[in-house]
């Protein structure tokens, strides 16, 4: 078989074929990149988004909450113990019905430290021990440690969720008490 030619016209018109064809397929993979960095960009931007969401929920949720102090100046909560001269002026207050069931059950020498919180239905009711009748050992007294027993009471428990702890109280001395081979001072108490 004898080779063909090709005239220069005909090698001119498949070089531009060429040219336009490849020409082409340039032109469809660039919009098929562009299409396809556009959806990278957009990506990128959706998960950046989301990351300074989640920075956002981690502050807040790490932000400690400041609770206003009763004397801001030392930045130590101190309790209510009655004095005396100091009853008329309490530094909280504290619902007569509690400290009259504080009294009645316990002695008027017992101290008194309510806590309310905004978040919950309960409140911290603690009682401060004098030192001529708590269990703390002598050495642990030196040091400055205080007998303080607290107790979560739930709010519609009130003043009946007061007696109930302060009798715990008198219960837990009265065995200390008997432990140490000592006359309770709780046992004449009505």
């Amino acid at each position: 078989m004898a080779k063909r030619e090709l005239s220069e016209e005909q090698k001119e018109k498949m070089k531009v074929g060429r040219e336009k064809a490849i020409k082409e397929k340039k032109e469809n993979n660039n919009s098929e990149n562009k299409s396809s960095d556009e959806k990278l960009d957009a990506l990128i931007s959706t998960v950046n988004v989301i990351a300074g969401a989640v920075g956002k929920l981690v502050e807040l949720q790490t932000r400690e909450t400041k609770i206003p102090d009763s004397h801001p100046e030392n930045g130590v909560k101190t309790a209510f113990t009655p004095q005396i001269d100091d009853e008329t002026y309490p530094k909280q207050y504290i619902p007569k019905d509690f400290r009259k069931a504080v009294d009645d059950i316990l002695s008027t020498e017992f101290g008194i430290i309510i806590e309310d919180f905004p978040d919950r239905s309960d409140f911290l009711f603690s009682v401060i021990v004098p030192d001529q009748y708590s269990s703390i050992s002598p050495a642990d007294r030196d040091k400055g440690i205080k007998d303080i027993r607290s107790r979560m009471i739930p709010r519609a428990l009130g003043v009946n969720g007061v007696k109930e702890w302060c009798s715990l109280i008198r219960t837990n001395l009265n065995r200390f008490y008997t432990k140490e081979g000592v006359q309770s001072p709780f046992t004449s108490m009505a």
